[in-house]
């Protein structure tokens, strides 16, 4: 199972409603690192797994089944557009295709994941879907390139059920550096968005910074 650090940070970072989430759907689970972390951090909560890919919705489907949280995720394979969902969610949460002037990647199954197409699933398409599928209070959960939330926001603000950004962190390799990563949690109710800042390592030196490590100490074994 390959883990994308994209996953794992947002994984770790999303914190959903101020009480656990009942039902959680992670749209484009990929290999499930997003489901399978949310069952970790939430005990009780329920948890689909959507995957537009086959093998990717076997891979996760095999992972969920080998993992202490089994009977609580259940992985689907289908494209988000035509689905058909069941009530509503407490949190989505999505680590989309956004790569989309980069060279894709010989594997096609990452070019899926990673790289937006004519085909794939549009901005506009993910944040209309996911408002429709939000209980009233429930959050949305992403992570976007840095150059791209910008317009994310927008396209979701403009929608006919909008939605509003309520907490964003700027991810950086190093504060000296340009962001790279923006993470973002928004919902129905339009409120003053609460921002911070997170940079992978420390300024000089290859360590990892102290906010890096207590994000994801629990999914990593050299963060113990």
């Amino acid at each position: 199972m390959q883990v994308n650090t994209d996953s794992v940070i947002l994984g770790a970072w999303a914190a959903g409603a101020s009480q656990a989430p009942g039902r959680i759907l992670d749209i484009g689970t990929g290999c499930g690192i997003l489901a399978l972390m949310m069952a970790q951090r939430f005990s009780g909560t329920m948890i689909d797994a959507l995957e537009i890919d086959k093998s990717s919705a076997e891979e996760a489907a095999a992972n969920a089944l080998s993992s202490p949280w089994a009977g609580r995720i259940s992985v689907r394979q289908g494209d988000f557009r035509k689905t058909v969902f069941t009530g509503r969610y407490d949190l989505v949460i999505c680590n989309p295709p956004y790569f989309r002037k980069s060279l894709a990647s010989p594997d096609l199954r990452r070019t899926i994941a990673r790289h937006a197409s004519p085909s794939s699933l549009s901005h506009r398409e993910l944040s209309e879907g996911v408002a429709d599928l939000l209980a009233p209070s429930g959050l949305f959960a992403l992570v976007l390139p840095a150059t791209a939330a910008g317009d994310f926001f927008s396209i979701a603000l403009a929608a006919a059920r909008p939605l509003y950004p309520q907490r964003v962190t700027t991810v950086y390799t190093r504060m000296s550096k340009p962001a790279i990563r923006v993470l973002a949690e928004m919902g129905h109710t339009p409120v003053p968005a609460v921002r911070d800042t997170m940079a992978m390592y420390e300024e000089s030196g290859p360590e990892y910074s102290p906010q890096y490590v207590s994000l994801v100490k629990d999914f990593y074994l050299w963060a113990q």
